[in-house]
């Protein structure tokens, strides 16, 4: 199983627009209590975040974008996640593994399709919408993983995503220590940049890293994480994503999409995104997930 062109996986997943939203996205990761914890026991993160981002961002794009290889890339990156388990605070057990865990990680990857497609405002139709998600049920599928987690339309799953962030997610050790980084990045300097520049970008760059990574998260998350949130930052915050939003059609495609994508794109070639959704727009309702 695999994407290409005419998925709509394949024509848009590469966009780096997404990455507008990582920083929200891993912290609501870091805030699943499982997961958080497997991150605060296993996991250079906080000495080399970005460097982690790199490593594994595209691992992951490759069961979208590597073709009849992408199958054998879904099992590596479950299988480097085998070890990664030990013991919650209560005693519980837990494994990156457990299929309630390793999809919530999933399912981030999947929100950030829907928020780049309302950023950049394709508009989404609710058919296409729910095409879209179903291809993210192969994409989870491709893990070999059971079924029996993943909700089964695309209303499900906004369902299970409201849910999630209203009764699930908390500021675990590793969502605050990220907290803390986001606050003052100074602090947390990277070993791959010298000291003295780190301390200039992180100063300079610090707020406003602060405020796009805060202002792309849901409203309930900012107050649980203790972010102060006005309406100076919210309106700075909102121009300044309009001001992406009007500029992002015009950058050259070699710098808008990721290097594993125009690989990909190279390779097998693409039909576009329009395309992708004018085809199925006009289709069947696409098939419900199933237990494997």
């Amino acid at each position: 199983m695999g994407f290409g062109p005419g998925s709509l996986l394949y024509e848009s997943y590469g966009d780096r627009a997404g990455f507008l939203f990582a920083p929200a996205t891993g912290l609501m990761q870091l805030m699943y209590p499982a997961l958080g914890k497997g991150v605060e026991e296993h996991s250079a993160f906080y000495e080399e975040p970005f460097e982690r981002l790199v490593r594994s961002v595209p691992q992951i794009l490759g069961m979208i974008f590597d073709g009849d290889t992408a199958g054998e890339q879904a099992h590596r990156v479950r299988d480097f996640h085998r070890d990664i388990k030990g013991t919650m605070p209560d005693g519980e057990r837990y494994h990156a593994l457990d299929p309630e865990t390793f999809f919530w990680a999933h399912a981030t990857f999947v929100d950030v399709a829907f928020r780049v497609d309302d950023f950049i405002e394709r508009r989404m139709s609710r058919t296409v919408r729910e095409a879209y998600y179903a291809e993210t049920v192969d994409w989870w599928r491709m893990y070999g993983m059971t079924m029996r987690v993943v909700p089964r339309t695309y209303g499900d799953f906004l369902e299970y995503w409201d849910h999630h962030v209203e009764n699930v997610l908390e500021v675990t050790p590793a969502a605050q220590a990220f907290i803390d980084y986001v606050n003052a990045p100074w602090r947390m300097e990277q070993p791959w940049v010298p000291k003295p520049l780190w301390q200039v970008a992180s100063r300079v760059g610090g707020i406003p890293f602060r405020d796009v990574s805060v202002g792309c998260l849901p409203a309930q998350l900012r107050e649980r994480c203790g972010f102060g949130w006005n309406p100076a930052q919210a309106a700075g915050h909102a121009a300044f994503m309009a001001s992406v939003r009007l500029a992002w059609p015009h950058v050259p495609e070699r710098v808008r999409m990721l290097p594993r994508a125009r690989a990909a794109y190279r390779r097998q070639g693409r039909t576009g995104f329009d395309a992708a959704m004018a085809r199925v727009a006009t289709r069947p309702g696409p098939a419900l997930a199933q237990e494997a």
